[in-house]
């Protein structure tokens, strides 16, 4: 367990952020796998409330897309990126009864394959950074599943570089199914300005971090492929897919070909 610790376009940096927001679109996009019907017995699913992660929820307004996508973007910049900054991926469990058969090898394995899934992919179109800068676009995800407010929260965090992530071949637990099935996906995008001057005495030189863009996606049952997700294959193949909707959105601000017109009808199936 963690604490919380080339790119031109002459295009407008909000659709840089509607790509963002493509993110989570591909969260309700199909995959391979049929959708699975419910059981008649299933539990309720579990609410997804603010978990905090982001640094502001007042100014999050639904999308077009869903009234559970909830999203803000900054439209005053105007600049593209050629540089990002992806941070480590967060898993955040709240202390609600449902979730306490969660093993935290399996959080820490969902942090840690969804950050090996986006970097591998963006690392084939665009130039990533370890540390802030200008002109860097710094993005950081999270899975959260927070059911009562300011209740006591689990944090696990993609421990950087990955060293091992050998292939899961066990049963997902039912505990493990209902996070995943339940759980939230947050985004921020942002930007860094340059260290400030040091005054005398001084030792901290903090940048000034300044949020683009942001999007929380509740959705959760047929709305989303995490409804489908069975085994850790199916994990995985929901993240992989995840990375190449951003890549293949942020490529095409790149070329200038942006098309925003992914949906759940015209996703075409992922082959291996």
């Amino acid at each position: 367990m963690l604490p919380r610790t080339p790119f031109r376009s002459p295009r407008s940096i909000a659709r840089i952020m509607l790509a963002a927001g493509l993110l989570s679109v591909c969260a309700g996009c199909a995959t391979q796998r049929p959708a699975a019907q419910p059981a008649a017995s299933a539990a309720p699913s579990l609410p997804a409330l603010e978990s905090g992660f982001l640094t502001n929820y007042s100014r999050l307004q639904p999308s077009d897309q869903s009234p559970s996508v909830l999203f803000y973007r900054d439209p005053t910049l105007k600049r593209g990126f050629r540089k990002i900054l992806f941070r480590p991926v967060q898993v955040w469990r709240g202390a609600d009864r449902r979730l306490d058969d969660i093993p935290e090898s399996d959080l820490q394995y969902l942090a840690d394959s969804f950050y090996r899934a986006m970097t591998s992919r963006l690392r084939r179109s665009f130039e990533l950074v370890d540390k802030p800068g200008v002109n860097v676009l710094e993005i950081q995800l999270a899975l959260t599943l927070v059911t009562k407010p300011h209740q006591k929260v689990d944090f696990f965090s993609t421990d950087v570089p990955i060293r091992n992530l050998p292939e899961r071949t066990r049963e997902l637990g039912d505990a493990t199914k209902t996070f995943i099935h339940d759980c939230a996906l947050e985004a921020e995008f942002s930007v860094s300005g340059p260290p400030p001057a040091k005054a005398d005495g001084d030792k901290r030189r903090h940048r000034k971090r300044v949020v683009k863009a942001a999007f929380f996606d509740k959705r959760r049952g047929n709305e989303t492929s995490k409804g489908n997700v069975q085994t850790w294959s199916d994990v995985d193949a929901v993240f992989d897919r995840w990375a190449d909707v951003m890549d293949s959105q942020l490529v095409g601000l790149k070329d200038g070909t942006f098309k925003p017109k992914l949906t759940v009808s015209d996703t075409p199936a992922r082959s291996k």
